[in-house]
């Protein structure tokens, strides 16, 4: 029996070197770790903004070297883990940045953290995550919960769509061992004059249909792995996904993005930062073809 490849040869950490990203960096060391893949840790410094720190007072003393301060606080994050993170340190437009150095390192994810408050530091760091997701096609993981073991219950959101089991195709490789949840929300033009119609039957059906979607997917059942759940449920995603995810405990949630479209629009575009500020764990986005 063949040895069966790892999901990942190649993770990058992008961080901006601040306590922000500590758990991006705790998370990206594990998954490494457990895939047994090679870590780059990647840090932006944006073009013109050591001049503007120069400007400061004390400007006599010497600023550190971006490759030296990630490495002291590598050492001082993960200790002896850090000798097997490889350093890089781009300079630009971070979102750019990052994505051409993930290209040429052939990196399989990116890892990032996403600020958990109201500072300047949120804002910036979030557009930054909104900037790569429009510009990468390499599945990007946003990390905002503390490192407490392996992912165990894994939500792919799709929209019905052949397209979207890209997201789920992605988690099933990433997250062999976890529980995996496909979730549909649906609604209808005027569905609010409807006043408390029970949509029990409309809900019904859909979960039929994702049932066909899966198996027209190649997601037939496997008796060696956990079956996928296919959930369907009446309303706007973005009010209801946050409440399944809290409600079933799950620690994941896969998002599918072609850059344009209703899903998008739901579920990355506007409403990004709000899903990342209510929803309950992490979430990975994944570009569609």
């Amino acid at each position: 029996m063949t040895a069966k490849s790892p999901p990942t040869r190649r993770v990058l950490l992008a961080t901006d070197l601040s306590c922000r990203c500590d758990r991006a960096l705790d998370r990206a060391v594990a998954l490494a770790d457990q895939w047994a893949a090679e870590l780059v840790a990647v840090a932006v410094v944006e073009t013109g903004a050591a001049d503007m720190l120069d400007a400061r007072p004390r400007k006599w003393r010497r600023q550190a070297d971006p490759a030296e301060r990630m490495r002291w606080r590598l050492a001082r994050d993960v200790g002896s883990a850090a000798a097997n993170i490889r350093m890089v340190v781009g300079e630009g437009d971070p979102a750019s940045t990052i994505n051409a150095i993930a290209q040429r390192e052939q990196c399989d994810l990116i890892v990032t953290g996403f600020g958990h408050d109201e500072t300047l530091g949120r804002i910036f760091l979030g557009s930054t995550v909104d900037r790569l997701v429009r510009q990468t096609r390499i599945p990007i993981l946003v990390v905002r919960e503390r490192v407490a073991g392996a992912y165990t219950q894994v939500l792919a959101t799709t929209d019905a769509s052949e397209e979207s089991l890209e997201a789920l195709r992605v988690a099933s490789a990433f997250f062999a061992g976890a529980a995996l949840t496909l979730f549909h929300a649906f609604n209808y033009p005027y569905s609010s004059l409807l006043d408390d119609r029970d949509f029990t039957r409309e809900t019904g059906e859909k979960e039929g249909e994702l049932h066909q979607l899966l198996q027209k997917g190649g997601f037939q059942r496997d008796p060696l792995k956990q079956e996928v759940k296919p959930v369907a449920r009446f309303g706007s995603p973005e009010a209801l996904l946050p409440e399944y995810v809290e409600d079933h405990g799950i620690d994941l949630t896969v998002v599918g993005s072609n850059g344009h479209g209703a899903l998008f629009d739901a579920l990355i575009g506007s409403t990004h930062r709000k899903l990342l500020d209510t929803l309950e764990g992490d979430m990975l986005i994944v570009r569609e073809s």
